[in-house]
């Protein structure tokens, strides 16, 4: 009974020729039958053969001058049950152009072994694929996918702030260099305290060129107040006394009561109409260069020395005359 159901199995299976492999042996498949231009399908090429030859497909006819690009290929032989061979070649094509496209033609070469000559014969499907051309159909080769990108409108949102930030910083950095760095007429760095005795020293010899000494006090409120600006980087040119008072007090400066008693003495001249004398004025120039030109040392007995001061009739402090 066993040998009979083999016998029945091997009539009703399909066998191939035991000669050269014919058009007949060779079975294509396309998946799916319609796409839309530069998508992908899965061609399928089946060839059977008795098994005892190398067979193999070649030369597909798809590249940039017809509607077809291949995009990969695989390729397996298997044996069957009735002792025949089936090579199957699995060629993912790329499909262009617009309407029915006929599937590619291909070459199916044999070998019966290594000293035979290979014999050849060309096979054109006659099933077909619909392209349905959503792009150019004038497109007719592969292209690499596209990278994914966002709304133009993006960077621009991120950009905006980003140049208004930088600019925002630039002015401030620009503000406070301005505030802090004392320059020359040529554009050269000056050291404050440099500067601040030079100007005292030309406001000397401006006192023994006739200068009156109530301009000689507000010129020294000047330099005192911009020596106090780019020494201790506050806008110690646009406060009053009781705040130039406070930013010394917050930075816990040396003397400070010696300065403060002389702008307070240029203040009771200039709104009160003081009369001072000449003396009165070169002493406090003398204490302003001491202020400007001491040591930590030299500044605390300055302070002492000032607190020890009596104050002036009608309640404003009087600098000491050191003649």
């Amino acid at each position: 009974m066993a040998l009979v159901a083999c016998a029945l199995l091997a009539a009703a299976s399909p066998r191939c020729s035991a000669g050269p492999v014919a058009a007949s042996d060779v079975t294509v498949k396309a998946e799916p039958d319609s796409l839309f231009a530069g998508e992908r399908l899965n061609y399928l090429i089946i060839v059977r053969h008795d098994g005892r030859r190398s067979v193999a497909v070649q030369n597909i006819q798809a590249g940039p001058a017809t509607s077809f690009e291949v995009a990969g290929r695989s390729e397996s032989t298997r044996r069957l049950p009735d002792g025949s061979a089936e090579l199957r070649v699995s060629v993912d094509l790329a499909a262009f152009g617009s309407g029915p496209q006929r599937l590619p033609g291909f070459t199916v070469a044999e070998r019966r072994d290594a000293r035979s000559k290979e014999s050849r014969f060309s096979f054109r499907p006659a099933s077909s694929v619909v392209v349905m051309a959503m792009t150019d159909s004038t497109m007719t080769q592969l292209r690499p996918p596209a990278p994914p990108f966002g709304p133009g409108y993006l960077p621009w949102l991120v950009l905006v702030p980003a140049v208004a930030l930088v600019l925002l910083l630039a002015f401030a950095v620009f503000s406070f260099l301005r505030l802090t760095i004392l320059k020359n007429s040529a554009g050269g760095f000056i050291d404050p305290s440099r500067f601040a005795r030079q100007k005292l020293k030309s406001l000397d010899r401006q006192l023994t060129k006739g200068l009156a000494p109530t301009e000689g006090y507000e010129a020294l409120s000047n330099i005192l107040r911009q020596y106090l600006q780019y020494k201790y980087r506050f806008r110690a040119m646009e406060q009053v006394t009781q705040e130039i008072a406070d930013e010394l007090a917050s930075r816990e400066v040396r003397a400070r009561e010696v300065v403060l008693r002389l702008l307070l003495r240029a203040d009771f001249i200039k709104f009160a109409d003081g009369r001072p004398d000449i003396g009165e004025c070169r002493s406090s120039l003398k204490i302003a260069m001491a202020f400007i030109t001491g040591t930590p040392e030299q500044l605390d007995a300055l302070a002492q020395e000032a607190g020890e001061a009596q104050e002036a009739p009608g309640g404003e402090p009087a600098a000491k005359t050191t003649e």
